[in-house]
């Protein structure tokens, strides 16, 4: 109560000054923080970001711009956004925290979750016991809401918290099935499955290593949209099924049936994915749409080839943003193009947008004897520009100019574009 009354006195005296309207901001383009309010981009939204707002209003803070400050997305910087960020960290510093120590207080705190929560994990490993329904190990089902989500991370990012399974031939480490969920700063290892998101949307899973894992690593599935997966590390994965060992793994395949295809929105951010990771560092399935997957680094080391995997990424949704993006081969002889669209549904594997993209693929021909394409896509639509591909030089070649499509590209739906799309996409 003594907070509020502080910040009820603080709000009132800024309310008395002048007006602080920064103008209309519909034409500005910034990089905003994924964590809204972070204005200094530490990846929290704390008392600091707080301050500099403040500074803003004031003309003394001049490292942000409009895009940055408009907190209530109304197009003008005011009071009103510095009213909106405290309020919001009011909501954040009064959430109920819960400190676990052992697996029996975590799978307590998992089960008894409500809206903001802060379910704080000390170092150590946490090693299921009892049952497993539905082969689910640690379970957050409640619902977090956008205010108010639910919180799993370490105490120390240094020292993470380890969820384990038993073997990697069965169950799922951790299994999210409620929205606006933060995962965060975890190791997830030994089990058949690493991190699964289900029927859960507005969920993110940050700085997380997932490991030792039989099958795919993390997997956004059953309807789950507008999830975030980004600066995690997952490597190890398919040890006991190298044809379902995808790193990140976005939707269900066709043939499915106990799943919702729409995974649509989500995105992969800033990820190391590899080595050892046998199939695709991500598969995006038909159905989906919207995926952005940009910043990662692949490596390919001790990718399978089998189901098809012979490149990073295979693209079969629509409306797919590759950016930003670099990969590796490392001399992995089933790394046979370094990125890949398929048409598995009719209507479907179209209009990518596929730019800032490099490939380092040792050499000009693969193991198949063809050529080693920076893209392989048939069938589909696809948009490139600024990417590159380095052979057994290691220096990197402009791919996007058309009079050299068929050395870079195996695609019969490509059209070259330029750097002005970017800022028409949106996103």
């Amino acid at each position: 109560m003594k907070k509020k009354i502080i910040l009820i006195g603080i709000l009132a005296g800024m309310f008395l000054q002048p007006s602080f309207v920064q103008g209309n901001i519909a034409d500005d383009v910034s990089a905003v923080s994924a964590v809204s309010g972070d204005l200094d981009s530490d990846g929290d939204f704390d008392v600091v970001d707080i301050v500099m707002m403040t500074g803003y209003l004031f003309g003394t803070e001049k490292t942000l711009d409009k895009g940055q400050c408009d907190f209530s997305g109304d197009g003008i910087v005011n009071i009103a956004d510095l009213c909106c960020m405290k309020e919001k960290l009011i909501l954040a510093t009064t959430a109920n925290s819960i400190y676990v120590t052992d697996t029996a207080e975590l799978k307590e705190a998992l089960s008894q979750a409500k809206p903001g929560d802060d379910i704080v994990l000390a170092p150590g490993k946490y090693v299921y016991e009892g049952s497993t329904p539905k082969g689910r190990l640690f379970v957050g089902e409640a619902d977090g809401t956008e205010d108010k989500p639910i919180t799993l991370r370490s105490e120390n990012p240094n020292d993470p918290a380890v969820l384990s399974g038993i073997e990697v031939s069965k169950n799922y480490v951790l299994t999210i099935l409620g929205d606006h969920w933060i995962v965060r700063d975890i190791v997830a290892e030994n089990a058949g499955k690493g991190i699964i998101v289900d029927n859960s949307c507005y969920t993110k899973i940050i700085n997380c290593e997932v490991r030792n894992i039989g099958q795919e690593g993390i997997h956004l599935r059953d309807d789950s949209s507008y999830c975030i997966v980004e600066s995690c590390y997952v490597h190890d994965t398919g040890l006991t099924h190298p044809s379902y060992g995808e790193a990140v793994y976005v939707g269900s395949s066709k043939s499915t049936t106990d799943y919702g295809f729409n995974c649509d929105y989500n995105t992969i951010r800033n990820c190391r994915l590899g080595p050892n990771v046998t199939a695709e560092h991500v598969d995006v399935k038909e159905y989906t749409t919207g995926t952005i997957i940009e910043g990662c680094t692949f490596d390919g080391t001790g990718m399978s080839g089998e189901n098809y995997a012979d490149s990073f990424v295979d693209m079969k949704g629509n409306d797919c943003i590759l950016r930003n993006n670099t990969g590796y081969r490392n001399g992995c002889t089933n790394v046979n193009r370094a990125f890949e669209m398929n048409r598995l549904v009719e209507g479907w594997g179209q209009n990518a947008y596929i730019y800032n993209n490099k490939a380092y693929m040792d050499t000009p021909i693969n193991s198949q004897g063809k050529k080693m394409y920076f893209l392989n896509s048939w069938n589909c639509t696809e948009t490139v520009w600024n990417n590159y591909i380095a052979y057994e030089d290691g220096e990197l070649i402009s791919v996007d100019n058309p009079d050299d499509k068929w050395d870079y590209y195996n695609c019969n739906g490509i059209t070259y574009g330029d750097s002005s799309i970017e800022e028409k996409l949106g996103r």
